[in-house]
């Protein structure tokens, strides 16, 4: 009896805990980044740094499929193909691709990079800055994917991966 009692509190403290996790993603449909998280440092190839602002600025006017990774990644990396796959059923509509590689280090990022040999914008974010977007989806782990509206407005804060055909759809909405 104490057992099932046990058993019945568990899951209803989990359950609880994600609806409420949901709630809060739910909440960031429809809004702007956070002035912190706008000024996240990310990593150009070359390594260059510049502000998660410009960026979006970079990309504004497109829906914007955001991809967070890293290259030593098993998931991520064998995703790869699958967003190829969202690239090419997007070509030549208004939909960039951004990725957003959690490596710590430059020549794992390049050498990934490499490795996925994928077209986007790419850049690695800063050691430090990892925990703005990890607070603000609430990334539990990669991959992790994110759609924004032509305006860099957050649509999908927990979008599908590129193999669940629906993500197509999801981004076709958005592109209306």
């Amino acid at each position: 009896m104490i057992k099932t009692i046990k058993y019945l509190l568990i899951l209803f403290l989990f359950t609880t805990s994600l609806n409420i996790w949901g709630q809060k993603l739910k909440r960031l449909k429809g809004t702007s980044f956070p002035k912190e998280v706008k000024e996240a440092k990310l990593y150009t190839e070359a390594g260059e740094t510049l502000d998660f602002k410009k960026v979006l600025k970079k990309l504004k006017g497109n829906v914007v499929y955001i991809d967070f990774w890293a290259s030593w990644c098993g998931p991520c990396i064998r995703e790869m193909p699958h967003s190829k796959n969202v690239q090419k059923h997007f070509k030549g509509e208004n939909v960039s691709f951004l990725y957003l590689s959690s490596d710590i280090e430059q020549k794992n990022w390049l050498a990934g990079l490499k490795r996925i040999n994928i077209k986007g914008s790419h850049y690695r974010i800063d050691p430090k800055s990892k925990i703005l977007f990890k607070n603000l989806f609430k990334i539990k782990g990669i991959p992790y994917y994110v759609i924004l509206d032509k305006k860099g407005n957050i649509t999908d804060p927990k979008a599908k991966w590129p193999r669940d055909e629906r993500v197509l759809n999801d981004i076709e909405m958005v592109l209306k």
